[in-house]
This record gives C-alpha cells, structure tokens and sequence, in this order.
C-alpha cells in the first residue's frame, strides 16, 4: 500500500504473518477522518483490513512535514501516538505472532528509530475488555463446514447444493465483536470459496425477530431449509455496503420468523476480496431460550436402497416422480423440478422437511404414499 499509506509493520514473521499500522496520506490534517490511521493483522498474506473496522480514527498528522509516531505494545494491548497525541487504541492485538521483525513501507522518510523494551507506560499486557461480550443477542456458536471451491457466477440456491448433516464436523465460537473470522480458520484463495455454519436457535413460542447481519463478501442464508436472505458485500465490483465494503451488522438485515421449539440456521459464506466472514446479531432475544450449534442427528443407514429408485407415476398420470440413488443417498425430483435429497426416517419413510413431505414407500406393492399438508397421493412404479 505504498501509494496511499505510511505504514508500520511489527510482529512480523514475513510477509504472510505480521500486524500493520498505517497513517492514510490523503486524510492527512482532516480531524473528520476515522479512516486516518488504521491497524489490522495480516493472515496467510491476506490484509484484514475489512474485517476490523473498529480499529481506526482521526490522526493529527501533517502532510509534507516531519511526523513523529509511537506504538507502545504490552502483551496483548497497544497505544499508538501521533504527535504526542494518544491517537489509536487496540485493546487486543489481533495478530498471531507475539514477536517478530519490524518494516516500514511508504513514500516517507524514515529517521531516529528507536526501540525501547520494557518500557510500556504502565499499559497492561492483559486483554482490554471487550464491551459486546455481556450482549446475549449475538450468535456466537456455529457447526461448520470446510471450504470448498464456489464456481464463478453460480449461486448455491438448491437444496441439492445444501451441505449434508455430516459435513459440520467441527465447532466454532465467534472472536471479540461476535465476529466469525474465516480467514484466521481457513486463509483466503486466488479461487471462490463456500463454507457454511449452521446453528440451532431454540424458541419457547413463534416469534418474529431481525437479524442484522455482516458479511464479507457473499452470503445465502436459510432458516428451517427454506431460503430467506442472500446479499453480496463485494468491495472491488461496487457492490460494497456500508461502511465501505468492510463487515459491520450494518451490513443488512433480515426478519426471522422463529417456530416453537427448534430452528436451524444456515449460512453459507463466500471469500470474494480481502477477508472472509459474519457477525450475526439478532435484535430481540424475547422468547429464545438457547442458541447452540448444530448437532447433526445421527446417521440411519438405508438398507437396499436401491428397491426405491425409479419412476413412479401418480393415476391421472399428470405428474411423476423420479428417484435416483447417488453416493448412498436417495435424490427425488418432480418432473423437471430441482433435485432434492430425501432424509431417511426409517421404516421405506423419508421426508422433505423444507417442503413438509413425507413419502412412504411400499417395494412390495411397487407404490409410495406421500403426505403433504394433511393430504395423501398414491403413485404405483412403472
């Protein structure tokens, strides 16, 4: 960034892990500015610049003239003047690396380093407190996925595209600011990615609550498997949101319409520019009684199933259906309908809970019952 930042680099292991405080050159002498100064990590080489939005402000440098800056770090805190002013500060370094080398970039003079150890000024090494952690209303624990590739300009709308139950092998809790960072998991890609989180909200009664949002840079968001929310948060295409394209719970919102008892949530988020992640708040807890992540029921092996594949065809004859097996699920699709992958309950029963289907198969008579909204259909195998 030597075009339109003076930056400090410290803790640096090299290029891909290190933390940076940066004056922005345009922004100079505007005490307007809360983008003046800035400070983020680097992981895996990615600049977390729009993920922590918090850390910045104002800076009362002067362009063309000589600047004195200052950074006292102690533990996990640091303060950093400008001028003798105490311009920034960072309750919680964010970086992994607790040591390392220091560099400079930018189109400045550099002159009189000096590097004082143990001199802090009586700043704590401790974790600053971190002012959301009492806030019950963030979404804080999440099952999820590992990354896979996105192709580019598809959308993953249908539910043949859902990750399976078994695929959230393993458990995540958001950082300071309920903030969900995949990049410290999972780094970023010259190529799409998709990971999805899911997590349970259990409700005592029905109830309607917003969920505000931040995202970067894509998300699809279902609840009780029916699509609810998608947006893009994309900095270099203009599709950025407020504040410039970096996650805040600004981002967006949504009305969540909650049923008794439990709802699962689903996200999928993809990395599109810098980093990648969410922060999900929701705006009333009234009625919710817990929010955990996902816990996937356990896996009923399908004997023979390969007795259910086939078309079967409804007595007018107006609609059929089709069942393919595929990788030791059975695929079912009306027509030309979407693919959709049928849960088994055991029994010859399966069901489609985002449609509220149960089909009942009986291989010996070469016919399935399915249910919906409190009516039954027959339909024989051809």
């Amino acid at each position: 960034m030597p075009e339109f930042a003076e930056s400090i680099y410290f803790h640096r292991k090299d290029e891909k892990e290190q933390e940076i405080v940066y004056l922005r050159a345009a922004k100079m002498g505007n005490p307007f500015a809360n983008e003046g100064i800035q400070y983020c990590p680097y992981f895996f080489g990615v600049n977390m610049w729009d993920m922590y939005p918090q850390y910045q402000a104002p800076a009362p440098a002067k362009a063309g003239e000589w600047n004195h800056m200052k950074l006292v770090i102690s533990g996990k805190q640091m303060h950093v003047f400008v001028n003798g002013e105490l311009t920034l500060t960072i309750p919680k370094l964010e970086g992994r690396e607790a040591e390392g080398g220091i560099a400079f970039e930018g189109s400045s003079y550099i002159s009189n380093v000096e590097i004082k150890p143990g001199e802090t000024g009586g700043l704590s090494p401790e974790e600053g407190v971190d002012l959301t952690k009492h806030e019950a209303n963030y979404i804080r624990k999440w099952s999820i996925t590992q990354p896979v590739f996105l192709a580019p300009g598809t959308e993953p709308t249908t539910a043949i595209e859902f990750p399976k139950n078994e695929s959230f092998t393993q458990k995540t809790e958001a950082e300071r600011a309920g903030l969900i960072n995949l990049t410290r998991q999972f780094g970023g890609h010259e190529k799409r990615r998709i990971v999805w989180l899911k997590t349970t909200i259990t409700a005592k009664e029905p109830v309607k609550t917003n969920l505000n949002l931040g995202f970067s840079d894509e998300v699809w968001l279902y609840l009780n498997d029916q699509i609810t929310y998608t947006d893009k948060n994309i900095f270099q295409q203009n599709m950025k949101k407020y504040p410039d394209g970096r996650i805040s719970v600004a981002n967006g919102h949504v009305e969540l319409k909650l049923r008794q008892g439990a709802n699962d949530l689903l996200i999928g988020v993809s990395n599109n520019f810098y980093g990648w992640g969410i922060i999900a708040k929701l705006e009333s807890i009234e009625s919710i009684t817990s929010i955990e992540s996902y816990k996937a029921p356990d896996k009923i092996a399908i004997e023979n199933i390969g007795q259910y594949s086939g078309v079967y065809a409804a007595k007018d004859g107006a609609v059929k259906l089709i069942f393919t097996e595929k990788n030791g699920e059975l695929i079912g699709q009306a027509g030309s309908d979407e693919l959709l992958p049928l849960t088994y309950i055991g029994h010859d029963s399966f069901k489609i809970e985002r449609l509220g289907i149960e089909l009942r198969f009986k291989p010996s008579e070469k016919k399935i019952i399915v249910k919906q909204n409190g009516g039954e259909r027959e339909y024989l195998k051809e």
